[in-house]
């Protein structure tokens, strides 16, 4: 109510909209008030100490992890700034920085260039290296908390510059304190991370060991190829198909759960994560809910992957919600698991 009577009081506020559609990897059709390029960190100042403040707005990476269900009425802020910086390294082990702009994947090739290695198992995850903290990015057996030391950052109430340790980031699966307590009270500059010098790859992974030589030698760059491979098999390309990749979360329920599931559908796989809990394949339970490659209209399911929803070409933010719920619902009448959705809903 606050913002309608806001816009009604300043009829210009959404006069020169700008579209989104090609700013979310959804590809969904929606419009904000403006869009600023964020280059260099004194860009963020300059936004912050304006009259523009006054509007609300949003940091936007590549997209790869949004679904727009409706008009943005504020600024989205888009990070371009670009940089990375061995900050120091020896024989053993490197420390690497770069800017909250740069594209994640650019980021992890420069890495294994230098034989800086840790992170290939995060190979093509599409972003920008400001959002890795954010979300806790991770796949095929690693995540990004598990190499990040430090996260930098503007405050958005005060304009001072942070310092974030890794435990202060307060990282869980998926998610970090900039994702839930302080979400939006910081904006990412940079992140540095500690790599190892031509360090023993994760291989713990069944799908990469599957796509591996079982005599040769495996190095890092053996894994990111395989990771890279795997990716472009199982989930499509959001230039031909939108979509946001995983869209929920798999869910961690009791071993006891598990097990009276496993009773029923003896296919099902978990993997433990803590004492009594386990992590099952949000995948497995969509498919066997019957949503493997449905659709309805636009929006439907990936025929290879049903953790991606995808926009077959003019569904709106709405529709691929709508869907969510939808399975959603029809997983829980079946397991009585509630999915968690993954990809930031605005």
């Amino acid at each position: 109510m606050l913002l309608e009577l806001f816009i009604r009081e300043h009829p210009s506020y959404m006069k020169d909209k700008k579209s989104l559609k090609s700013f979310n990897t959804f590809g969904i059709d929606v419009f904000a008030k403006d869009i600023i390029s964020i280059s260099h960190d004194d860009d963020i100042m300059k936004f912050l100490s304006s009259s523009k403040k006054q509007y609300p707005f949003y940091v936007l990476g590549d997209g790869s992890n949004v679904l727009f269900t409706k008009d943005y009425d504020g600024i989205i802020l888009k990070m371009e700034t670009k940089g990375i910086e061995i900050v120091s390294q020896n024989k053993e082990k490197a420390l690497v920085k770069a800017k909250a702009g740069e594209d994640w994947d650019t980021f992890v090739r420069y890495c294994l260039a230098h034989n800086f290695c840790g992170l290939e198992n995060l190979a093509l995850i599409p972003g920008k290296v400001g959002s890795s903290p954010i979300q806790n990015i991770g796949a095929y057996g690693q995540e990004v908390k598990n190499f990040i030391t430090k996260v930098y950052a503007i405050s958005v109430l005060d304009m001072s510059f942070c310092t974030f340790i890794n435990k202060d980031c307060q990282f869980g699966y998926r998610t970090s304190i900039f994702k839930q307590a302080q979400k939006g009270r910081y904006i990412i500059t940079d992140v540095e991370f500690m790599l190892t010098i031509d360090g023993v790859p994760d291989i713990t992974y069944k799908d990469i060991q599957n796509h591996l030589s079982a005599t040769a030698p495996v190095k890092a760059q053996d894994v990111y190829n395989a990771v890279s491979y795997i990716r472009s098999v199982k989930l499509p390309d959001w230039k031909v198909l939108g979509n946001a990749g995983s869209f929920f979360k798999n869910p961690v329920v009791s071993v006891t759960h598990f097990t009276e599931l496993k009773n029923k559908y003896p296919f099902l796989k978990a993997y433990p994560v803590e004492k009594d809990k386990c992590k099952m394949s949000a995948a497995q339970l969509i498919d066997i809910s019957g949503w493997k490659g449905k659709r309805i209209g636009d929006a439907g399911v990936h025929v290879n992957q049903p953790l991606v929803l995808i926009n077959y070409g003019n569904a709106k933010g709405k529709d691929i919600l709508n869907l969510a719920k939808q399975i959603q619902n029809s997983v829980y009448d079946l397991s009585k698991i509630k999915l968690e959705i993954e990809v930031n809903i605005k």
